[in-house]
């Protein structure tokens, strides 16, 4: 019986073994695929743009784009009052809003035309750089090659031709 007790003992502790290398060489396996991220992340095909960077506070664009929201903003106001001098404080109500949804309208026209040109000069530094992929910096915790200085240069350089 004694014999038999120390089997059983004797088959625990080997089975208990061959999971704990098993657990361990599985574990082993994960971190090799995985590879060294600090080696990996200069030859990375991914880039990221600092998009809170990418104009310079004297940029061109952004001059013109303020300039075509205060144009707008100021014949929205002249509308206004040229159209509200006889209406009721109810139809005045109904005409800002209306005017206001028509600012909202202008603002997003604006500011997509300032998207396209940050979008195709990202387009334009990923491909002389041969990246497959470009994302916010606010989005990436580690890695990728930071490309938001050429394309501030590559949207200076486009605004003044």
């Amino acid at each position: 019986m004694m014999s038999e007790m120390g089997k059983k003992k004797n088959v625990k502790i080997f089975s208990a073994a061959v999971a704990f290398i098993f657990v361990l060489s599985v574990a082993a396996i994960a971190i090799m695929q995985t590879g060294n991220p600090v080696n990996a992340a200069p030859s990375s095909n991914i880039g990221v743009v600092d998009m809170s960077k990418v104009f310079s506070p004297d940029s061109e664009d952004l001059a013109n784009a303020q300039k075509q929201y205060q144009a707008a903003s100021q014949e929205m106001q002249q509308k206004f009052e040229s159209q509200s001098a006889n209406m009721t404080d109810e139809q005045k109500q109904q005409l800002y809003l209306q005017m206001q949804q028509e600012m909202s309208q202008k603002q997003e026209e604006i500011q997509k035309g300032l998207q396209d040109k940050v979008d195709s000069a990202v387009s334009d530094v990923a491909n002389t750089k041969s990246l497959s992929l470009v994302v916010d910096k606010r989005v990436v915790l580690y890695g990728g090659t930071d490309i938001t200085e050429q394309v501030a240069k590559k949207l200076s350089g486009s605004s003044s031709q």
